[in-house]
């Protein structure tokens, strides 16, 4: 393929202001072709699935999201594209060397392999997405764990754009090294249910995340992060990528794994299947 994201270089500025603030928003990641591109290819892949195949199993369970009337109505999500449309797996493993890069280097780790990918679709009037750390929701822990979120359309006050806790990630990481395990909060109708978990986050400053389409932002699994209600009549579209540092190990979770997948991991095993979580990035 042609190159499907822009070749960027990260200063050591910028990965800096990611480990203080827990984030970073990089400009016109895509031009104006390649963003043409993911917007039909996601499309696509989106379109091919009905109602309730959210994840790769058609059917599947949400074992995670419990206020579930509220919940889909807070976006469209399909998880795994990849695993279902052969256009989303030649476009993800095409862009996977730059991209897996730049959250190997931002993280620090010594190798990124795929948690999972998503569409998450902010339809007409759909609901707030109340504030939530990611992860807490996985079958791995790990404080180098992180997303990139990639704007399809403008991502601005109106239409549901994310806000995120500025440093929050850190009281949680040490929340995290002092306990030794993360307290999960589903997304669901009260803003602020996260915080009777974490209250040290409500210091932190609130900072939204303006986007053009073609731009796209990192932020780490722990830092807290909400988006608005879309007070529009159009879609506001995102794709994202969680990335998962080499050599976790399974914590007992379900997430995202099948009833099959789950039923051959013991607690402790590396999650390490090719076919699951690919090898995206090694460190050279």
């Amino acid at each position: 393929m042609t190159q499907v994201v822009n070749d960027v270089l990260l200063s050591q500025a910028q990965i800096s202001s990611y480990r203080q603030n827990g984030y970073i928003i990089i400009e016109d990641f895509l031009n104006n072709e390649q963003l043409d591109l993911w917007r039909t290819r996601v499309g696509h892949a989106v379109d091919s699935r009905s109602a309730d195949w959210v994840f790769p199993e058609k059917g599947q369970a949400d074992t995670t999201n419990k206020e579930l009337d509220y919940y889909t109505n807070v976006f469209t999500q399909r998880v795994n594209l990849w695993k279902t449309d052969a256009g989303m797996k030649e476009l993800l493993f095409a862009s996977a060397p730059t991209i897996a890069r730049l959250a190997g280097e931002l993280a620090g780790t010594e190798g990124i392999r795929l948690w999972h990918d998503q569409a998450l679709i902010k339809e007409p009037w759909a609901n707030a997405t109340s504030w939530h750390l990611d992860g807490p929701y996985w079958s791995f822990d790990s404080t180098k764990a992180l997303s990139l979120w990639m704007a399809l359309d403008d991502a601005t006050y109106m239409n549901g754009c994310m806000y995120f806790l500025k440093g929050s990630h850190k009281s949680i990481e040490q929340m995290y090294l002092e306990r030794g395990n993360f307290e999960e909060i589903p997304i669901g109708k009260n803003m602020g249910d996260v915080f009777k978990a974490y209250p040290e986050a409500t210091k932190c400053e609130s900072v939204p995340a303006l986007m053009k389409a073609g731009s796209c932002s990192f932020h780490s699994s722990l830092l807290v992060h909400a988006a608005g209600p879309n007070m529009t009549n159009a879609r506001r579209r995102a794709f994202t990528m969680q990335f998962m540092p080499l050599n976790s190990t399974f914590n007992g979770k379900q997430n995202i794994l099948t009833n099959e997948q789950l039923q051959k991991l013991k607690i402790g095993q590396l999650l390490e299947d090719e076919s699951i979580n690919p090898l995206l990035w090694r460190r050279s």
